[in-house]
């Protein structure tokens, strides 16, 4: 049951593999669409690059991925960012301006209103291959390299942009950071940290190297899909995309008027040593934490009716999940959905979580 206290959506935006807005995602949702496709040959020569054997070394026995045509293009004067400055900025940071434009447009949010409270920024980002290829040569190095690649920046570039004065920071958790940033920023609103938060996640996908270390870990699907929740799951497909969701108290968004997607309850933990490896699932802390939200927020588990799983496609992950989902909200008289968006897009990796969050709501 909806609370004043509780933490609410009153904007999106999101640029994902065949969607470049909220209304355009929704269509590919719809349709069943899936974008990943063969890795375009202006990311890398895909020849050079691939080999069938997982054990050649160097090599990737992958071809596919969920790619966003046209990541790097940038109208970099709408935001008052110069030519020069922007030729430096990683194209992370160009998408979260992109997308958190598109959520404030969704919103109804001017900037006069940005400005009457603290606004937080909160951004989950793991990879690092802009920053990696923008250091290959460092005679290319300009005023605008550091600012230009450093991690912190994803999430200060949008409270420098705005002038935004709450809290702002870009969040790595690996594949939960964009939901480990939207846990962070509903504490954050209900402890009165700020007024308002902009939170989300991003990757961009440049660089063969990681996918070549992904493939020697054999994490990654040499089909190229994520099969999930299927006998065939084999590993996961990478993708790229942002997504941005802009988080309230739901009694301010009411006295506000804004327009309410859905409403969030959140909390995060970790596996500890209850799973080995340290890259391993552990079913009993997903328990955990699922009956103390239950119990925390005093919900009822049978009028659940959908549940967007992380199913990444592999062959311990979707298991493990499943069972502890069965365990907790399982009983044969109650129905329920169960899917991952990863299947139409990829595994969007620091950006997947919110891609499933928006996906559901």
């Amino acid at each position: 049951m909806a609370e004043a206290q509780d933490v609410v959506i009153v904007g999106i935006g999101c640029r994902f593999p065949g969607a470049n807005s909220v209304h355009e995602f929704w269509r590919l949702l719809k349709n069943g669409e899936n974008h990943v496709i063969e890795v375009p040959p202006d990311r890398w020569n895909i020849e050079t690059f691939y080999d069938a054997d997982p054990s050649t070394p160097g090599k990737m026995y992958v071809r596919q991925g969920g790619f966003i045509p046209g990541v790097e293009d940038f109208d970099n004067r709408f935001f008052r960012i110069s030519d020069e400055e922007a030729r430096m900025m990683d194209p992370q940071q160009r998408l979260v301006l992109q997308c958190v434009h598109m959520a404030l447009e969704d919103g109804g949010i001017t900037r006069v209103e940005l400005q009457r409270g603290k606004t937080g920024v909160y951004i989950g980002s793991m990879t690092y291959d802009y920053n990696v290829q923008a250091n290959e040569d460092v005679t290319s190095a300009g005023p605008y390299a550091v600012t230009g690649n450093h991690f912190s920046i994803i999430s200060a570039r949008v409270s420098y942009i705005y002038n935004l004065t709450g809290p702002a920071m870009t969040i790595d958790t690996a594949c939960s950071s964009s939901l480990v940033a939207i846990n962070t920023a509903s504490q954050a609103l209900l402890q009165g940290d700020c007024d308002m938060a902009i939170c989300g996640g991003v990757n961009c996908l440049f660089e063969p190297n990681v996918f070549v270390a992904l493939c020697k870990a054999r994490m990654l699907s040499p089909h190229g899909q994520c099969q999930t929740f299927t006998k065939h799951a084999d590993g996961y497909a990478r993708g790229e995309g942002c997504g941005i969701v802009i988080l309230k108290r739901m009694d301010k968004a009411i006295e506000q008027s804004n327009k309410i997607w859905g409403l969030i309850q959140s909390g995060t933990n970790q596996d500890g040593h209850n799973a080995q490896p340290i890259s391993a699932p552990s079913g009993l802390q997903q328990e955990k934490l699922m009956e103390e939200l239950f119990t925390k927020h005093k919900l009822d588990r049978s009028k659940i009716q959908v549940i967007e799983a992380h199913g990444t496609g592999t062959a311990i992950g979707d298991p493990t999940e499943c069972r502890a989902l069965g365990k907790v909200l399982g009983s044969k008289k109650f129905r329920k959905y169960i899917g991952s968006v990863k299947t139409n897009i990829g595994h969007l990796e620091a950006a997947a979580g919110v891609a499933g969050l928006i996906k559901a709501t």
